[in-house]
């Protein structure tokens, strides 16, 4: 008689365990680091701990150097830079209209795009002037040239320029930042060229 076949069942898979450790070491190398950090911090707001004055010295030293570097921009443009000259008092005096009540509403118009918009930061009377106020207004992250320009009546200036800007609000954005650091900018616009 034939004798029955025995199927051996396959073996099960074995999973394997994760062997996870808790890395004590990290923890307590993360524990003492920021318990470290935390005795500078408070010692360099409050007097009495030695523990952060370096650190409140060194913080002082760079709000110092910072505020140096804004007092020499404010301090160059209010001594050296040529004044804002407006011609436009005398070439038209005295023209004065009273506008009538009945003017139609305004409609709101889209500005041209074939605009650039530049700031001038100052304009002086001395190229080693305009340049310092480059390489200042560098320092705090502007891009600036310096353009010559002889007029007949009043000499040769040196400008400091900044642009093109894309829009008038990237403009008038930059014309703010400057404007914090003690420049008086002014925005004028240039007709791109056809291209």
């Amino acid at each position: 008689m034939p004798q029955a076949r025995r199927i051996k069942a396959k073996p099960k898979a074995k999973k394997k365990k994760l062997n996870f450790r808790f890395p004590w070491g990290l923890t307590l190398v993360v524990l003492v680091s920021g318990f470290v950090v935390y005795k500078l911090l408070s010692g360099a707001q409050q007097d009495d701990s030695q523990w952060g004055q370096g650190l409140k010295a060194w913080w002082e030293n760079n709000q110092t150097a910072v505020e140096d570097e804004d007092k020499a921009i404010k301090s160059l443009i209010d001594d050296k830079s040529a004044p804002k000259e407006f011609e436009f008092y005398s070439v038209l005096p005295n023209i004065e209209q009273i506008m009538p009540d009945d003017l139609p509403e305004a409609v709101p118009t889209r500005a041209p795009d074939n605009l650039d918009y530049y700031l001038q930061a100052a304009s002086f009377r001395a190229h080693a002037d305009a340049e310092k106020l480059k390489a200042h207004l560098a320092l705090k992250g502007f891009v600036s040239v310096t353009q010559r320009r002889a007029t007949e009546d009043n000499g040769v200036f040196y400008r400091v320029r900044l642009g093109p800007y894309a829009d008038k609000r990237k403009a008038k954005t930059a014309k703010n930042k400057l404007q914090k650091l003690g420049v008086r900018p002014f925005i004028f616009t240039v007709r791109k060229e056809p291209g």
